[in-house]
């Protein structure tokens, strides 16, 4: 044989042994990996000691500052951990608060705060487990139960909403408080309460209960007026009734002034005291040593005590 022949030979193997080896190699080549997946926490930028504002007409109405942030890139959302605010309704109010996180859509700015403390005018102080509010309404609501802590009025219920705008704080349900005055402490309990800050009064309806070391009261409706912290006075409305001192009186309408320790009622009083029942125009009680003024009287004796 030729050497000619023995290299094409040669050739010919060489070609024909690349080809099984490509065919092998191409039958058992390793598997592509999957793209990886991006979870949901990858899609957040994650920022530390951010702060967030709004502004109404050029002017700032809130702000929150936090020590991180997430930030969504997909949505207008944003997650906060150890964060503070500031809301200003109004040029001279603010009201300030804090929580361990929340979160918030920026452009409804709107979202919530978990273990919520809120300072009003370093009058109140107010704490909830949690806290929803809505900075474009003017509204902050929670269901969870509240306690609010001031100078003279100390109280707690379950669920709320504040009204910024109308300058209001409505606690929604089992309401119970203490309200300190320069003479004694009284504890009150209601169904509902509102709070309206510009004239500092309080609103308590549905059942409303009244105990204190020189009377008990019981009506629908109780007024609480106050000025620097210090309860004026309380006007009762619908079905009152007070016990002080081995008096009982009844009305459809009653005032208490607190400094002047005296209780004025009218709307068809009618007071009974010792087995007599008195009625009048008006009756006047005086807490301090239990005298009563009748205006026009008309006076019943009774040879069994009353039980009104």
């Amino acid at each position: 044989m030729s050497s000619r022949k023995i290299i094409l030979y040669i050739s010919y193997a060489c070609v024909l042994a690349s080809l099984v080896l490509a065919l092998y190699f191409f039958l058992h080549k390793p598997q592509r990996p999957p793209s990886p997946v991006v979870e949901d926490s990858k899609k957040a930028i994650i920022f530390k000691d951010v702060r967030y504002t709004g502004e109404k007409r050029g002017v700032v109405d809130w702000e929150l500052t936090a020590k991180i942030a997430r930030k969504y890139i997909d949505q207008p959302f944003i997650e906060l951990e150890d964060l503070k605010g500031i809301y200003k309704p109004k040029e001279d109010v603010a009201i300030e608060f804090t929580g361990t996180k929340g979160s918030m859509d920026t452009e409804k700015e709107s979202g919530s705060v978990e273990n919520v403390e809120v300072l009003y005018k370093g009058e109140y102080t107010l704490k909830s487990s949690t806290m929803n509010f809505d900075f474009k309404s003017g509204l902050t609501k929670t269901d969870a139960p509240v306690d609010i802590t001031g100078k003279k009025l100390n109280m707690r219920g379950i669920g709320l909403l504040a009204n910024t705008s109308e300058q209001t704080v409505k606690l929604l349900s089992d309401v119970a408080g203490i309200i300190t005055t320069e003479k004694a402490k009284y504890r009150f309990q209601s169904d509902t309460l509102t709070y309206y800050f510009e004239v500092t009064t309080y609103l308590l309806e549905g059942k409303v209960i009244m105990r204190g070391e020189d009377l008990n009261l019981v009506c629908d409706v109780l007024h609480i007026y106050s000025t620097n912290d210090e309860v004026e006075r309380i006007e009762a409305d619908g079905n009152v009734r007070v016990i002080s001192k081995g008096t009982v009186a009844k009305s459809q309408k009653a005032v208490y002034h607190f400094k002047e320790g005296k209780i004025v009622f009218t709307q068809s009083p009618r007071v009974f005291k010792d087995n007599v029942e008195m009625k009048g125009e008006r009756v006047i009680y005086t807490t301090n040593d239990g005298k009563l003024s009748v205006e026009r009287p008309k006076i019943r004796m009774e040879k069994g005590k009353e039980k009104p």
